[in-house]
């Protein structure tokens, strides 16, 4: 018996974070997200939710739902739930329907387990129950962890050998707030720069080596390897597409499910 961790990272398109008009329950605010654990069943045992706001905010953060699942048995992902920023739809015809692929689901309770806003530009959530839950006016006092969950990939379906995926999705179970980026590209860059000049709000606040950043029409900048200043972010390659200038960018990961499974 042993333990290990990977993170699962959602992506929440810069153009709904934009917007916020979707954003509201029962709306999906992430397709299907691929990760890889080492092959065969694993139990899953503790998440910790690193949950950041517009620029990067410590906001309050609001209640979602996470939905588990393994791949079709061709190795492929599960069809699309729906739209981000919509309701779950019936797959579409000459799809496969996801519905025997599904293996669990997780109610993240923001009000149990939620750092206390010491964190200034993001905040966390440990979530004390990964199998199941339920909010907190449907549950007793001490509700305990029931034991975890199992989940298992199908098999041989890993970028390499020895490794299998699994997806995850989230549901809006309440609005989540995350509001207009005030923070801008200064100009056009082109796609042969890799460092590009920030506005209005600190880099070091919005954004963090990693993180993969969107324009607000959901074109790929590129994934960040470093915040120069509080106005200068160098990427790992160079630009995925041209910058417009003052156009707003987002991380498309802010909300990051970081898990622990025994195995």
């Amino acid at each position: 018996m042993g333990y290990f961790k990977v993170d699962a990272k959602p992506l929440v398109p810069a153009s709904l974070q934009h917007s916020n008009a979707n954003m509201t329950d029962t709306k999906l605010l992430s397709d299907w997200a691929e990760f890889e654990i080492p092959k065969g069943a694993a139990k899953l045992i503790g998440i910790n939710v690193l949950y950041k706001g517009v620029d990067g905010a410590d906001i309050a953060p609001t209640d979602f739902e996470i939905i588990w699942a393994k791949g079709n048995p061709d190795g492929s992902a599960p069809t699309s739930l729906a739209a981000a920023g919509a309701i779950v739809a019936v797959p579409a015809a000459g799809s496969p329907p996801w519905y025997n692929l599904l293996q669990g689901k997780t109610y993240v309770d923001t009000s149990n387990g939620l750092s206390d806003g010491d964190l200034l530009t993001m905040c966390q959530i440990s979530v004390p129950n990964v199998c199941g839950g339920v909010e907190a006016a449907g549950s007793i006092d001490g509700f305990p962890n029931v034991g975890g969950l199992v989940l298992e990939g199908e098999p041989n379906s890993g970028s390499s050998v020895g490794y299998d995926k699994l997806y995850c999705a989230i549901i809006a179970k309440a609005t989540h707030a995350m509001t207009t980026s005030t923070l801008n590209v200064d100009a056009i860059y082109p796609i042969t720069v890799k460092t590009i000049v920030v506005e209005t709000i600190s880099a070091r606040l919005a954004f963090a080596p990693g993180d993969v950043i969107h324009d607000e029409n959901d074109r790929l900048l590129g994934t960040v390897a470093s915040i120069d200043s509080a106005t200068g972010i160098t990427f790992v390659d160079n630009l995925a597409n041209p910058t417009v200038a003052d156009e707003h960018l987002y991380n498309v990961h802010p909300i990051v499910l970081q898990l622990s499974f025994e195995k």
